[in-house]
C-alpha cells in the first residue's frame, strides 16, 4: 500500500533524527515537549499564503487590513485537524465569534481604562466557557480570549470598532477558504508520521538497551532517570499516535486506518518485548541480548519507521531483515527467544492486521469544573496583569494578558512548564527581532521576512512550544513594526511576556488552587499499577493484560514527570523512598514482561 505524502523533513533513520529524538527524551522527562515528527511544512506553506495575502495589502499602503493579518494567523492556529466537516464547523464558528469578540472588545474598551480592563476579563471568561455547550475546542476558546484582550487594547467608538471587526472577519474568512477548500492537505500524513515516530523511538530504545551499563542492584536492574527516558518517550508517542488516529479517522476510513492501527498495536507489542529483554539483560548479564538488539532488532525497527513515514511497504526488505532475528534465535526456547519472536511477529503487521478500538483514545471533553476553573483563573489573571501593566506604563499591556491566557493549563505542573518555555521563547524571539529591525527598515523587506516566517511558525506549533513562541514573537514584533513603526516593540514584547508568565504561575497558587498528587503519591500509584500488571500476566487473560500494562505505563510515566517538573524547586524534591518506589515499579514491569514472553 502506498500513500501520497509531502516531504515533511522527518527522517527516522538519519543521524540527525536520532539526535533530535534523544534531545526530545531529555526534555520530555522534564515536562518540556519536543515532537519533531509533527513538523509539517505543507501546513506552514499554506499558512504563508494565508498570512501573506493581508500582509501584502498592508505593505502596499492599506493599514486598515492590519487586523486581517492577525485574524488569518489565529485561524490557522485554531485549526486542530480532524474530519473536514468538523474543521469547517469549528473554523467558521471561530471566524464569526472572533469578529463579534473583536467588535465588543474594542467598542466597550472605548469607554475608558477601567472599562477596558473589565471587558477584557469578561470576554476571556465568556469565551473560556464556550466548550461547555458547543463544539468549540479549548484551544479555539483560548484564542478567542486572546482576540478579546487584544481588541480591548485598541479602544474605539462603535463606528470605528466595526471596521476593525470587519477586517478580522475578512482575514479569518480568507483563512477558512484556503484551509477547507482551496488548499486541502492529506489528513493521514500527520498520523503516519506519528506512528512512524513510535517505531523510530523503539529503534533508539533498542540501541540504548544494548549500551554498556552498571552493575544491577539487589533484586533487579538499576533504575535511573536516564534509563527511563526511552520508556517514557515510547509510551507518550504511543498515546499521541492513538489519539491522533482517533481524532482523524471516521466510520468509512477502515481501508486506510487498518494498517495504521495494526502498526500501533505492533509497536505496543515490541515495546513490552524490549522491556523484557532489558530486564533479562540487566538481571542475567546476557551479552547475546546486546548483539540481538543492535544486529537484528534495531535495523527492523528503522525500516518499519521509514516505510510508515513514507506511506509505503517494502515487504521484501523487511522480511530479509526479520529473517536475521529468526536466525539469531533458532532452536532457543527461553524468554529471550520468546521476546524476539514476539517482535518479529509484531513487525509483520501487514499480514496480521488487528483492530484497535480508537474510540478509547478520542479527545474527551474537559469536565465542567475544569472549564469553569480555567475561566475564573484566566479572568482574574488577566485583570491583575492588565492593571499592573497600566500602573507600570507598559506600552502593550494586552501582550501580558495574552501570556496569562495561553500559559494557564488545567494542571499546575504543565502551567509552570509552559510559563518557563514561553519566557525563554519570548526572550529569544525578541532578541532576534531587535537584530532584524536593526538592519532592515523597508516594509517590503520586512514583508519578505514575515511571510516565510509565518510558514515556519505554523510548522513548529506542534513540535516545540519554545520554538513556536520564539518564531511567533519574531513574527508579531515585525508585523507590529509595519503597523506601528517605532522603537521598543521587541523589548516591550519580551517584558510583557515575562510579566504575564509570572502572573500565570502566581494564579495557579492563589486562585482556585488544586493540590496535585505529591511525588510520593504518584510513586506509590506506579508501584500498585505495575503490581496489578504482574498479577494480570500471572492470570494470563490477554484482554486484562493489555489494559493493565497500559495503566502501569501511564502511572510510571506520570510519576517520572513529577520527578522533573519545575515545581520541584519549591522544596518538593523526591526522597530516597520515592526513588526506590519508582525502581520497584520498573522492576515489576520488567518481571511481568519477562513472564509473559517466557510463555
Amino acid at each position: 500500500m502506498r500513500f501520497a505524502m509531502m516531504d515533511s523533513g522527518f527522517r527516522p533513520e538519519s543521524p540527525s533524527g536520532q539526535w533530535v529524538r534523544r534531545l526530545a527524551r531529555w526534555l520530555e522527562l522534564r515536562a518540556i515537549g519536543l515532537t519533531p515528527e509533527h513538523l509539517d511544512m505543507s501546513d506552514g506553506l499554506r499558512s504563508a499564503l494565508i498570512v501573506g495575502g493581508p500582509l501584502l495589502l498592508v505593505a502596499a499602503g492599506h493599514p486598515e487590513f492590519g487586523w486581517a493579518i492577525f485574524a488569518a494567523f489565529w485561524t490557522c492556529l485554531a485549526d486542530s485537524g480532524g474530519t473536514q466537516a468538523f474543521r469547517r464547523r469549528l473554523l467558521l464558528s471561530f471566524a464569526v465569534l472572533g469578529s463579534i469578540t473583536a467588535f465588543f472588545g474594542s467598542w466597550l474598551a472605548g469607554y475608558g481604562p477601567v472599562a477596558g480592563v473589565a471587558v477584557g476579563a469578561f470576554l476571556v471568561a465568556i469565551n473560556a466557557l464556550l466548550p461547555l455547550g458547543s463544539s468549540i475546542s479549548p484551544l479555539a476558546a483560548a484564542l478567542l480570549g486572546v482576540v478579546g484582550v487584544v481588541a480591548a487594547g485598541y479602544p474605539h467608538a462603535a463606528a470605528d470598532a466595526l471596521p476593525l471587526a470587519g477586517s478580522f472577519l475578512i482575514g479569518s474568512a480568507w483563512a477558512v477558504l484556503v484551509l477547507t477548500l482551496l488548499w486541502r492537505t492529506d489528513p493521514w500524513s500527520p498520523v503516519r508520521r506519528s506512528v512512524a515516530a513510535v517505531h523510530a523511538r523503539l529503534a533508539d530504545m533498542a540501541a540504548d538497551l544494548a549500551a554498556p551499563q552498571g552493575h544491577p542492584s539487589v533484586g533487579g536492574p538499576i533504575w535511573t532517570f536516564k534509563s527511563s527516558q526511552h520508556r517514557r518517550a515510547v509510551r507518550n508517542s504511543l498515546e499521541r499516535a492513538k489519539a491522533h488516529l482517533a481524532r482523524t479517522s471516521g466510520p468509512d476510513d477502515g481501508a486506510i486506518t487498518a494498517p495504521l492501527q495494526a502498526a500501533i498495536l505492533a509497536a505496543d507489542d515490541v515495546f513490552h518485548a524490549l522491556l523484557a529483554l532489558d530486564h533479562l539483560r540487566s538481571r542475567d548479564r546476557q551479552a547475546d541480548i546486546s548483539r540481538l538488539l543492535t544486529g537484528a532488532i534495531r535495523p527492523c525497527l528503522l525500516l518499519a519507521a521509514r516505510d510508515l513515514a513514507k506511506g509505503e511497504s517494502r515487504k521484501a526488505e523487511i522480511e530479509a531483515s526479520l529473517a536475521v532475528i529468526d536466525r539469531s534465535i533458532a532452536g532457543r526456547r527461553d524468554a529471550v527467544a520468546g521476546a524476539a519472536r514476539r517482535i518479529a511477529a509484531a513487525l509483520r503487521w501487514s499480514e496480521n492486521p488487528a483492530a484497535l478500538d480508537v474510540s478509547t483514545y478520542a479527545a474527551q471533553a474537559l469536565p465542567a469544573r475544569t472549564i469553569l476553573q480555567g475561566a475564573v483563573r484566566s479572568a482574574v489573571g488577566v485583570t491583575f496583569v492588565t492593571v499592573a501593566a497600566h500602573l507600570f506604563g507598559l506600552t502593550y499591556p494586552y501582550w501580558a494578558a495574552m501570556a496569562v491566557i495561553v500559559v494557564l493549563q488545567p494542571d499546575r505542573r504543565m502551567s509552570w512548564s509552559r510559563a518557563l518555555e514561553r519566557i525563554v521563547g519570548s526572550v529569544a524571539g525578541s532578541t532576534l527581532a531587535l537584530a532584524v529591525l536593526a538592519v532592515v527598515g523597508s516594509p517590503w523587506l520586512i514583508t519578505a521576512i514575515v511571510i516565510p516566517l509565518s510558514a515556519l511558525t505554523i510548522a513548529l506549533r506542534s513540535v516545540s512550544y519554545t520554538l513556536f513562541v520564539t518564531a511567533v514573537t519574531l513574527l508579531f514584533v515585525l508585523a507590529m513594526d509595519m503597523l506601528h513603526p517605532g522603537a521598543g516593540i521587541a523589548s516591550a514584547r519580551m517584558l510583557d511576556n515575562v510579566i504575564g508568565c509570572l502572573a500565570a504561575m502566581l494564579v495557579t497558587f492563589a486562585i482556585w488552587p488544586e493540590r496535585s498528587p505529591s511525588i510520593s503519591d504518584l510513586a506509590v500509584r506506579a508501584v500498585e499499577a505495575n503490581r496489578h500488571y504482574l498479577a494480570a500476566v500471572e492470570r494470563g487473560d490477554e484482554a486484562e493484560i493489555a489494559v493493565a500494562r497500559r495503566a502501569a505505563g501511564l502511572a510510571s510515566t506520570q510519576a517520572e514527570v513529577a520527578f522533573h517538573a519545575p515545581d520541584r524547586y519549591l522544596g518538593k524534591r523526591p526522597s530516597p523512598t520515592d526513588v526506590e518506589a519508582l525502581a520497584k515499579a520498573r522492576r515489576l514491569a520488567g518481571e511481568a514482561a519477562v513472564l509473559w514472553h517466557s510463555r
